[in-house]
């Protein structure tokens, strides 16, 4: 193996590392987009860096970043893919954003720019794991829920579970109701702010309590 192979499986190799370190993280909350997505994200990325390289080199024009400069816009759609609404919350964001960052040290892998390519991974790490425990921990005093309730069919049954809702100090943001006429079933779908000190356990207690309730989900 002659010297440029070994630059060139070095470069995938960091790249493959990298990548999956930032999908590691992402594994760890059970992203659909974790650990082997953002290392092939990664690869694919270095290798696209080197071909425009090796193209620009052989034929002795052109400019190499045209090429690569793709992968920045095209990555957008395979990001686009792990981004999901539910109700009043969005989901995905920060998995995305990290599948376009970790094209982007895939890319300076490939043109050997390593220091950066580590530097943007540590900060990613930084930015994802430490702050997402100083949010939680500190910043976050209301997160985002959606209850979804299955009952019978009573008149004053979204007040009533509406009741329970506010007296352990939720604030509903959007209501659904779904009626079933043959089944003579309601689904009732809740999106609220729910502050962390709110006991979960006990409330889908006291929501089961009530007599026309079948079922209960937290989201």
């Amino acid at each position: 193996m002659n010297p440029e192979d070994l630059t060139m499986a070095g470069r995938l190799g960091l790249a493959l590392v990298l990548g999956g370190a930032i999908g590691l993280e992402r594994e760890t909350h059970s992203q659909a987009a974790g650990l082997r997505t953002h290392m092939v994200v990664s690869i694919g990325a270095a290798l696209i860096m080197l071909i425009s390289l090796r193209i620009a080199a052989e034929s002795g024009r052109g400019d190499p970043g045209r090429v690569a400069a793709q992968v920045v816009s095209g990555i957008g759609f395979l990001g686009a893919g792990a981004i999901i609404r539910y109700g009043m919350t969005i989901r995905g964001l920060t998995t995305a954003a990290c599948l376009w960052t970790s094209a982007g040290i895939g890319m300076a892998c490939g043109m050997g720019y390593w220091k950066g390519a580590c530097a943007a991974t540590a900060l990613v790490l930084v930015a994802t794991f430490v702050f997402d425990k100083l949010e939680h921990g500190f910043l976050r005093e209301t997160q985002y829920k959606r209850f979804v309730i299955e009952s019978g069919d009573a008149p004053d049954l979204v007040a009533r579970i509406e009741g329970v809702l506010t007296k352990y100090g939720i604030q509903i943001k959007q209501r659904g109701l779904h009626q079933d006429f043959t089944s003579k079933t309601v689904q009732v779908t809740l999106t609220a702010a729910t502050p962390q000190a709110c006991k979960l356990e006990d409330l889908m207690r006291e929501l089961d309590a009530i007599p026309e309730v079948h079922k209960v989900e937290v989201e």
